[in-house]
């Protein structure tokens, strides 16, 4: 099967991953009532990296999926990427992480406005930008996989969330209302 048809011949979906997990649970406190919201955002995004690399997620990868928008909770800010990647460091060396800093440049790239080289990296962007887009904008994934994947982890308020907490940035951040987003 094809890269991005949301199939292969090894392809099982990933429903829970033991490093995903940990991270998560040791920020329950911090994610408060958007947990499950911020979860389902991190297994869909998997998914669909999965699925654009027609392989297994390098450990690096999984890494950066469990704390690449959780410093929005952890240090309460939208300017998250930096706290995000830092959270990333911490843990690197204690899930033998072989590479953290590729780690480190999915967490900071993952809003890149133009096309990375490294093939991970890029999957890594292009994956969060399918869930951020709510499925439209699909990078070659077919839109069946894609709503297969929000069945199974729906999205529980993700954009609303997105939306919110966007709003309160840019009201009190006028001159920088999106910090994430890098050239």
């Amino acid at each position: 099967m094809s890269p991005g048809s949301g199939m292969s011949a090894n392809d099982v979906p990933i429903l829970e991953h033991p490093l995903i997990d940990d991270v998560l649970a040791r920020h329950r406190d911090a994610l408060g009532p958007d947990e499950r919201t911020y979860r389902n955002h991190v297994y869909r995004c998997a998914n669909y990296q999965r699925t654009l690399l027609d392989d297994d997620l390098p450990d690096s990868a999984v890494l950066a999926w469990a704390v690449h928008d959780l410093g929005i909770w952890t240090a309460r800010t939208f300017d998250y990427l930096g706290p995000s990647a830092a959270l990333g460091d911490e843990l690197a060396a204690e899930f033998a992480i072989g590479e953290p800093e590729l780690a480190r440049t999915m967490v900071c790239d993952h809003h890149g406005l133009r096309a990375r080289t490294d093939p991970v990296v890029e999957t890594f962007r292009l994956a969060d930008r399918v869930d951020v887009s709510h499925g439209l904008l699909r990078s070659g994934l077919d839109a069946d996989f894609v709503a297969r994947v929000v069945e199974r982890f729906p999205y529980h308020g993700f954009h609303a969330f997105l939306v919110r907490a966007g709003l309160r940035h840019a009201l009190t951040h006028p001159t920088r209302p999106l910090p994430m987003f890098r050239w």
